[in-house]
């Protein structure tokens, strides 16, 4: 459980030494941009959500009995524990996150960074939520279409697939049967 509050954070159940500066949320959507082959924009679809993303900023300083590298020492082992060999899921309390709809998060990054000047050390914990709500696409099934069929007594004659125009398209078979009953009489 991470724990938020008066400057102070506390995650599975162990209060992480030092001092909370910041609390950072973004959320983002995923938006889809179709091109066409020359690179030019054709459309944009939203297709979901990214992951929502916390960053801590914590001020890490010499206390009494517990040093900058103890402290860090501590959030080392809470970001990756003896023989864990993948990230836990972890209950987040905090108001902005809880405004949110974010409850649980991965710890993603622990970052640190000596201040050479003062004896001070500042760390950085960024920490994902899982997806929070995402649109499922899914793909229209083909509508199969029922063919008409009327009966009529005229049929349309077709059309030539060529384009010459030396091609006669017209139906010339009730001319061919004239003619040979007129040879057959004959």
């Amino acid at each position: 459980m991470l724990y938020v509050r008066d400057k102070v954070a506390k995650l599975g159940n162990v209060i992480l030494g030092g001092e909370v500066t910041s609390v950072e949320i973004t959320e983002a959507g995923s938006v889809y941009v179709a091109q066409d082959e020359k690179g030019r924009y054709k459309k944009s679809q939203p297709v979901g959500y990214e992951n929502g993303k916390v960053n801590i900023d914590i001020l890490l300083e010499d206390m009494s009995g517990y040093s900058t590298l103890a402290q860090l020492r501590d959030m080392q082992n809470l970001f990756k524990g003896n023989g864990q060999d993948k990230p836990k899921l972890l209950p987040i309390v905090n108001d902005d996150c809880a405004a949110r709809g974010i409850t649980q998060v991965y710890f993603k990054t622990l970052t640190s960074k000596k201040v050479i000047s003062e004896s001070k050390r500042i760390a950085t914990l960024e920490l994902w939520a899982p997806n929070i709500g995402t649109v499922k696409v899914t793909k229209k099934k083909k509508s199969t279409k029922k063919k008409k069929s009327t009966k009529s007594k005229k049929s349309k004659s077709k059309k030539s697939k060529t384009k010459s125009p030396a091609r006669d398209s017209r139906s010339t078979n009730r001319a061919k049967k004239r003619a040979k009953k007129i040879t057959k009489k004959r």
